[in-house]
């Protein structure tokens, strides 16, 4: 019996598994707004009882943080609705899902929300109901931040307008009091960084609710919360 001998020779096989990877930041945003919210109200509690002085600063400073992040993260929130268009929006053809984000490029951020609900098949985000007014009042404050126009206190005319459309929304700076005008004096106060943070939180919640997409920001409401906790 003579026995043959098989050789079997196995190629090696080299499989490349490539990972892709994609950075949200609307949560970022939002828990950043949050936390800048809570320093405010720190300098407030701390220095609660003396003189205007030079902590005013640091509370401009964390106003205008707390008002642009929280800006941002409405405009970072539906960019990655987008981003996720063939999933997220389903009901477009092909063709439109691919020119829908240019579509809506140039167009504001809540004409944008409302653009999404359309192409949702959905009504759009009636404008008088409050929480689409106060993140319209959000977003102009921001607009009023970032393209600051200087005008003499008592001759007011833009910055009034911005007034009457915040006026009453949260509690004024203590160490201004009356003394001063409401933009951009008043306002930088630890009651307007915590209207922010709701605000931009509320719109994106109702807008999840109205277009059935997801809402991203659930189990972060802990770290989203922009109540300074007083232990003196």
């Amino acid at each position: 019996m003579v026995e043959g001998k098989i050789e079997a020779t196995l190629q090696d096989v080299t499989s490349h598994i490539r990972l892709r990877q994609k950075s949200a930041f609307a949560v970022q945003h939002l828990m950043a707004a949050a936390r800048f919210s809570r320093m405010c109200g720190n300098i407030e509690i701390t220095n609660a009882g003396i003189p205007l002085g030079n902590f005013f600063d640091e509370q401009i400073a964390c106003v205008s943080a707390t008002v642009m992040l929280a800006t941002a993260s409405l405009e970072s929130n539906l960019n990655e609705y987008f981003s996720e268009i063939e999933t997220n929006f389903p009901e477009l053809s092909k063709n439109l899902r691919e020119y829908a984000f240019e579509l809506l490029e140039k167009k504001s951020i809540l004409e944008k929300y409302q653009y999404a609900l359309l192409f949702k098949g959905k009504a759009k985000f009636p404008i008088g109901e409050q929480t689409y007014k106060d993140a319209s009042a959000l977003v102009r404050l921001r607009n009023a931040l970032v393209h600051f126009k200087p005008e003499w206190h008592d001759k007011q005319k833009e910055h009034k307008k911005l007034e009457r459309q915040l006026i009453g929304k949260f509690s004024i700076n203590p160490f201004i009091g009356e003394n001063g005008v409401f933009f951009p004096q008043q306002c930088m106060s630890y009651g307007c960084t915590q209207w922010a943070v709701t605000s931009a939180l509320r719109f994106m919640e109702k807008f999840s609710e109205l277009s059935g997409l997801p809402f991203k920001f659930g189990k972060f409401l802990d770290r989203i919360n922009p109540e300074f906790e007083n232990k003196a």
